[in-house]
């Protein structure tokens, strides 16, 4: 199906290249799972809202049959007075929704389950006070652990959310803790904290919830947040890397791939398991092409293609010429 809850793709002729003939064009999807390819063969049909396959593996790839799969797309859950339940298939996978929209839920429910060790905040890299990020996350819990990563998007803040009786909605707020103060403060509305805080909810959940052996797939996890939460969002999905997550990241931010090159530079994440692709589009032809730089040991990159976040260094160079 080319719409659904995942994606809206629209009809054949939208998912053909540029230069494709629908007429003799074939859609081919390639996969490599543990060095075995699998192959998905289709005829696009330029009016059809689905497409049908003329070859297919016999046996699928191992990741197509897990239910530990989050997909999080760009247009994500915005702050609003309360969210959603789950629904009973959202549930029982452990899904938060493309929109992330069962987040808030998923949260009230499962807010004692324990993040593993590999993915909580490294308290020598934090800008904070030790002791006050052990009032702020006391524990291994998904709740404080959520709360701990927070800190370097708004320091001080908490969470909570909670199923709201006789109906179908969870309520989400946000509340501050202070070293000075021996309480935290009034209960606060998504709409009247940080913008980015909801945004990037859903990727915090994903990254800290998620057991080993899952599939990520996430769209611009940086939006809305400041150049030190894009960075410290980037050191978690190398942490949840590093802990069997594969992570499928599409971004725009310098600062979110710097944080997963400290990551690699302070050995926890191999280089080995970061891959980059760099997506570009000839304007003459119309033809895109990807270059793929490889992660190299301390967080270097073997080269930097034209335009691949070098933006920082020409935006320099003309203001020093």
């Amino acid at each position: 199906m080319l719409g659904g809850d995942l994606l809206q793709l629209g009809h054949g002729r939208d998912v053909l290249c540029e230069s494709a003939d629908s007429n003799d064009d074939k859609i081919l999807f390639d996969f490599v799972e543990k060095g075995k390819s699998y192959c998905w063969s289709c005829q696009s049909v330029p009016e059809a809202n689905e497409l049908q396959f003329s070859k297919s593996p016999q046996q699928p790839p191992e990741f197509i049959s897990s239910p530990h799969f989050q997909f999080i797309q760009a247009d994500r859950v915005t702050p609003a007075p309360h969210y959603p339940q789950s629904t009973r298939g959202s549930k029982s996978t452990g899904s938060l929704g493309s929109r992330g929209e069962y987040t808030a839920d998923y949260l009230a429910q499962n807010m004692d389950s324990t993040v593993p060790e590999a993915r909580s905040v490294v308290h020598g890299n934090s800008l904070l006070n030790p002791d006050f990020l052990q009032k702020v996350s006391p524990t291994a819990k998904l709740f404080d652990q959520v709360a701990s990563w927070f800190q370097h998007l708004s320091p001080g803040v908490r969470l909570d959310a909670k199923r709201v009786d006789g109906t179908d909605d969870v309520l989400l707020q946000f509340n501050y803790v202070g070293i000075a103060r021996s309480s935290k403060s009034n209960a606060y509305r998504p709409t009247n904290v940080g913008f980015g805080l909801t945004y990037c909810l859903p990727i915090l959940v994903a990254c800290l919830a998620s057991p080993s052996g899952s599939l990520l797939l996430i769209e611009n996890p940086e939006a809305h947040l400041h150049p030190q939460g894009q960075a410290a969002l980037g050191e978690l999905l190398a942490l949840a890397a590093a802990d069997g997550v594969q992570i499928l990241v599409e971004t725009h931010s310098d600062h979110l791939l710097n944080g997963i090159r400290l990551a690699v530079k302070r050995n926890r994440l191999s280089c080995e398991n970061v891959v980059l692709h760099f997506f570009t589009r000839n304007v003459e032809t119309g033809e895109s092409s990807v270059q793929t730089p490889s992660m190299l040991a301390g967080g270097r990159l073997s080269n930097w293609p034209d335009g691949f976040f070098d933006q920082w260094d020409k935006s320099l160079d003309s203001l020093v010429e």
